[in-house]
């Protein structure tokens, strides 16, 4: 073999990286039905690691859905913004984004407006993780028009590295160099019992009334003014002549 050929050989250098929504995220909020106006904290965390000896430069890239349709997600992207990155912005790849919604109740860049940040590690250090927050108040006016219960917010990070110069040493890298962050977003009926209370009292109101009017036409209360006289007229016939003259004189 000739010393060319060796030279034309690649040679690349075996990585263990990996990137993972960190536990300190937002799991869950809710909102109650019919309120526009409402704002929840979320925390969207993310962690870059170097499990392996060899020190390499990583870049990072996340994407945040900031707008479904025409209607803010969040109530101020500030938060969203990570220092050292560069930010842009991505229109869904979804043509009938609610549709697409309403089938898979998952909020993600394929549906809604995202915030692209790409981000670099010049020199990503063994058991050195690097974070990145991103946080802010999730608002509750575009649930709206999704009319749906439950939807999962959803960012994503995915890490890049020269693949001509490092190969990762696990053949399923791709789950370890990709991640999502989720949030379960819930919204909560409130029941509204006036109606029933309201029906309940009208229906007893309207049910005593019939049973009134069937009572009179039955001559329930003929009879009993009748017999009522009749214990009076008895009662009189009865009653001793001193019982009589104790009742008062008017003179």
């Amino acid at each position: 073999i000739s010393l060319s050929a060796l030279n034309s050989i690649p040679v690349r250098f075996g990585i263990n990286i990996l990137v993972k929504s960190a536990e300190d995220s937002t799991h869950y909020i809710n909102f109650t039905s019919g309120s526009n106006d409402l704002r929840r904290p979320v925390h969207h965390t993310i962690q870059v690691e170097n499990l392996g000896a060899r020190e390499i430069p990583v870049s990072v890239t996340i994407r945040v859905p900031v707008k479904l349709v025409n209607t803010d997600i969040w109530s101020n992207t500030l938060g969203l913004k990570v220092p050292g990155c560069t930010v842009k912005t991505e229109d869904p790849t979804e043509t009938d984004v609610l549709k697409k919604l309403k089938e898979t109740q998952i909020l993600n860049c394929s549906v809604a407006m995202c915030s692209v940040l790409s981000c670099s590690i010049s020199v990503l250090k063994n058991r050195v993780p690097v974070i990145y927050n991103l946080t802010g108040e999730v608002s509750s006016a575009w649930l709206q028009q999704t009319q749906l219960e439950s939807v999962r917010l959803v960012s994503s990070a995915s890490l890049g590295f020269d693949t001509k110069q490092y190969i990762h040493r696990f053949t399923k890298s791709k789950t370890l160099i990709n991640t999502e962050v989720q949030t379960h977003v819930e919204v909560i009926k409130v029941y509204d019992y006036k109606k029933e209370i309201i029906g309940g009292a009208a229906g007893g109101l309207l049910l005593l009334a019939l049973i009134t009017l069937g009572l009179y036409k039955a001559g329930f209360f003929k009879r009993g003014y009748k017999e009522l006289l009749k214990e009076a007229k008895t009662e009189g016939q009865n009653a001793t002549p001193g019982e009589e003259s104790a009742l008062p004189v008017h003179e």
